[in-house]
């Protein structure tokens, strides 16, 4: 009876935390929607209720209904590819560059040392005081754009993945060189697998950083994207389309960050979720 038991008991005890976990979901669902919902109410009603001028609040039926002017609707589609090929552009070559600083640095303590105190100096300085610069010197078009979002994306990718890959067990490093692993073999098989969580922390903050540098270079000089209809509604006094330009973005940027999250359940395996 009780070998014939057991495995009744362990499919049992497997089975609830997964009914749990769907259960956790599903109410985390249900209360986002509930608090969508009531956000959404209040912004239809409250800044009627309040006698709040359109022009600084507008109630949520005149942003979706400048967000869905078919007018000017095929212009934000055209401004979103313009950022977002900022954004993406940046991302390849800010990561790439994080995470190979990263792992040089890593291995060479001694030049650690001395090369990531400029590396904060130059992180601490304020982009929207450089950006100006890199339009000066690259010009109005993608490269400005595109040394911004570098910036902001590359150091948190390296700081993240330099914290990983010193966070390694040492034991694993010295089993590894025991077995006459090389510096390549170390680096694919060992360092770089164990340190994927903080790699993929990083990418989510850098992901978040390159939507706002995108922007800001934009604001500070471009010919076209969604930080320049911004700017152009904003002059106009159209304050509905600058909300609705507003949810773009954040549709936008919530759709990377799920992006990221999906590539690290699929690649981190071992985490729990």
């Amino acid at each position: 009876m009780t070998a014939t038991q057991s495995p009744t008991r362990a499919a049992q005890t497997g089975t609830a935390p997964r009914s749990r976990g769907r259960s956790g979901r599903r109410q985390q669902v249900v209360g986002s929607l509930s608090v969508l919902a009531t956000l959404l109410l209040a912004w239809q009603f409250l800044p009627t209720a309040l006698g709040t001028p359109s022009y600084v609040v507008p109630v949520f039926s005149d942003v979706m209904r400048a967000l869905l002017d078919p007018a000017a609707f095929p212009r934000y589609l055209d401004a979103a590819a313009a950022t977002m090929t900022e954004v993406f552009l940046g991302l390849a070559i800010g990561v790439t560059l994080g995470l190979a600083l990263a792992i040089t640095l890593a291995q060479l303590p001694t030049v650690y040392g001395i090369v990531f105190p400029y590396i904060v100096a130059i992180e601490s300085i304020p982009k929207v005081a450089v950006a100006p610069l890199f339009v000066i010197w690259f010009g109005f078009g993608l490269p400005s754009k595109v040394v911004v979002v570098v910036l902001l994306a590359f150091f948190p990718v390296l700081v993240n993945t330099i914290h990983g890959l010193r966070s390694v067990d040492r034991d694993q490093i010295d089993l590894f060189r025991v077995n006459g692993a090389s510096p390549m073999q170390m680096r694919v098989r060992l360092l770089v697998p164990a340190s994927l969580p903080q790699i993929f922390s990083g990418l989510e903050l850098a992901v978040a950083n390159a939507m706002i540098g995108a922007i800001v270079a934009e604001f500070v000089g471009a010919q076209k994207g969604l930080g320049v209809l911004i700017l152009q509604a904003q002059g106009r006094m159209e304050t509905p389309a600058v909300f609705a330009l507003l949810i773009i973005l954040s549709a936008l940027g919530i759709t990377l960050n799920v992006l990221v999250r999906l590539l690290r359940r699929i690649v981190v395996t071992w985490e729990p979720h």
